[in-house]
Order: C-alpha cells, then sequence, then structure tokens
C-alpha cells in the first residue's frame, strides 16, 4: 500500500491525476451546459492549467507555487459540492470527498517536492 501511494503522490503523478481530473470536470460540465461559451471558458482554464503543470513539473517555484494553490482551490470547490450534496445524493458527494481529498494530498505533495530538481 505504501508503494501506491509513493507512486500517487510525486510530483508528476499528482499533477497528472489533477489535469486529468480538470479535463473530467471540463467535459462534464460542457456537455450538461451545452454553451459555446463554457466549452471555452473550460478548454481556456485546462490549457493555462497544462501550461502552469508543464513548469512546475520542470521543477520551477514559481509554478510549484501556482499548481499547488489551484489544486487546494479545486479541492475547496469539491468539498463545497460535497458536502451540499450530502444529503440529496450521498453517492456523489462521496466521490466528491474523494477527489477533494486526492487534490489536497497532491498539493501537498507537488509542494513537497519543490526543492527537488
Amino acid at each position: 500500500m505504501r508503494a501506491l501511494f509513493a507512486f500517487l503522490f510525486t510530483r508528476k503523478h499528482a499533477l497528472i491525476g489533477f489535469l486529468l481530473l480538470k479535463t473530467i470536470a471540463v467535459v462534464v460540465n460542457g456537455l450538461v451546459r451545452g454553451s459555446a461559451e463554457v466549452w471555452g471558458i473550460g478548454i481556456l482554464a485546462l490549457a493555462v492549467y497544462a501550461i502552469i503543470a508543464r513548469f512546475a513539473q520542470a521543477g520551477r517555484v514559481i509554478s510549484i507555487w501556482a499548481a499547488t494553490l489551484l489544486m487546494l482551490y479545486e479541492a475547496a470547490g469539491a468539498l463545497l459540492l460535497a458536502w451540499s450534496g450530502l444529503t440529496s445524493a450521498p453517492g456523489m458527494a462521496l466521490i466528491g470527498l474523494v477527489v477533494a481529498a486526492y487534490l489536497i494530498v497532491g498539493a501537498l505533495a507537488v509542494f513537497a517536492s519543490r526543492r527537488e530538481s
């Protein structure tokens, strides 16, 4: 189990997981709302997140701080959505809590790796 956590929460894998979760959120949001504006904003945000994640993976300190803050921001949003849907949809709330936990631990792993090159 320890090896799995060590694998999942390296800087590279935490950033890839973050981008994967954001991609899923963009696609779901775009399909649910169905407007070109939502798709455009989502794809633009995903592109900016990918650029920041790429620089964070390269070891740029400012990008590591930015990626950490973005991951914590997204985790806070997932926690709020999970909390608000706890009574009406407990299954979705549980998924939101798992996503938020992954983002929080991933953000801590990315931040802790800021001294590594």
